[in-house]
C-alpha cells in the first residue's frame, strides 16, 4: 500500500513539473521582462509635465499629460504585479513538490528500516526448517512453510528493489524542482526592481505635476470634471480673477531636487 501510494506521488510530482515548466515558458514568451523598454523616461516626464506657461491651453495639456502617463505606467506596473503572482503561484507549485519529497524520503528511511528486519527473519527461517523437518517430518506442512518463506523473500528483494528505485526518484525530482525554481525566484527579482523603478518614476510624475500647479498657482486640489480631469479653464478664470499675476518657478537639479526658486511677473 505504501509503494503504491510513493509510486503515485513521484508520478504526480514529475507531471506537476513538467507542468510549471511549460506554464513558466508561456510567461516568458509574453516578454514581461520587457516591459521596461514601454516605460516613459525621465527626460520624457519632464517634457510632458513641466512647463515655465501657465495658461489655459498649456494647463490643459500638461494635465493631459498627467493622465495619460500616470495610466500607462500603472498599467505597466498591474501587468508586472501580475506576473509575480503568476510566478509565485508556480513557485509554491514546486515547494509543494520539494515538500513531498521530503516527505517520501523519511518514510523510504523508515521502509529501509523494516525491510532490513525482514530481511534478516526470511535468512533464519530456512534453519527454522531445517529444524522442523527433523523434529515433525510432515512433508505437507513443511513444503508449506518453505514456499512461505521462498514469497517473503521474493517480497523482501521486490521491496528493496523499490525502495533503491524511489531513492533515484525523489533525488533526480528534487534536482529537477530546483532548476525552474532558481529561475522563478530571479524572474520574480527582477520584476519586483522594475516595479520598484516605476514607484520612482511615479514619484518624479507626481512631483513635477505638483511644481507646475505650485508655479503657476494652481490649488492642489482644484476644480474636478466629471471624468476626474482638472477643470482647467475655471482655474485660469480664477487665477485672473484675483489678478494672480506673479509666477514662482521651482528649479530642479539634475536629480529632480528642489534646489531654488525663479519669481517673475506673467
Amino acid at each position: 500500500m505504501a509503494v503504491e501510494a510513493i509510486r503515485n506521488l513521484l508520478n504526480q510530482s514529475d507531471k506537476a513539473i513538467f507542468d510549471v515548466k511549460n506554464k513558466l515558458k508561456e510567461e516568458k514568451d509574453k516578454g514581461i521582462s520587457k516591459v521596461k523598454e514601454q516605460l516613459p523616461t525621465q527626460e520624457e516626464i519632464t517634457s510632458q509635465v513641466k512647463s515655465n506657461v501657465c495658461s489655459t491651453e498649456t494647463a490643459g495639456a500638461i494635465d493631459k499629460n498627467f493622465n495619460n502617463l500616470k495610466d500607462k505606467v500603472n498599467g505597466i506596473k498591474g501587468k508586472l504585479e501580475g506576473g509575480i503572482k503568476k510566478l509565485q503561484a508556480l513557485k509554491a507549485k514546486l515547494d509543494k513538490i520539494t515538500e513531498w519529497m521530503e516527505k517520501i524520503s523519511k518514510l523510504l528511511v523508515a521502509l529501509k528500516s523494516i525491510i532490513l528486519i525482514c530481511d534478516i527473519i526470511v535468512k533464519v527461517l530456512p534453519k527454522a526448517l531445517n529444524f522442523l523437518t527433523g523434529l515433525l517430518a510432515n512433508g505437507f506442512a513443511i513444503k508449506k512453510l518453505s514456499d512461505l518463506i521462498d514469497k517473503a523473500k521474493s517480497k523482501v528483494e521486490n521491496f528493496k528493489a523499490s525502495i533503491t528505485s524511489f531513492t533515484k526518484a525523489v533525488l533526480s525530482i528534487t534536482a529537477a524542482a530546483s532548476i525552474p525554481g532558481l529561475l522563478i525566484d530571479a524572474a520574480i527579482a527582477a520584476l519586483q526592481k522594475i516595479i520598484n523603478f516605476i514607484s520612482s518614476l511615479m514619484s518624479i510624475l507626481e512631483q513635477l505635476y505638483l511644481g507646475y500647479l505650485a508655479q503657476c498657482n494652481l490649488p492642489s486640489d482644484p476644480p474636478i470634471n466629471s471624468d476626474g480631469s482638472l477643470n482647467l479653464g475655471l482655474i485660469i478664470d480664477g487665477l485672473e480673477q484675483n489678478e494672480k499675476t506673479e509666477i514662482i518657478e521651482k528649479i530642479y537639479n539634475a536629480n529632480f531636487e528642489t534646489i531654488g526658486y525663479r519669481r517673475y511677473k506673467a
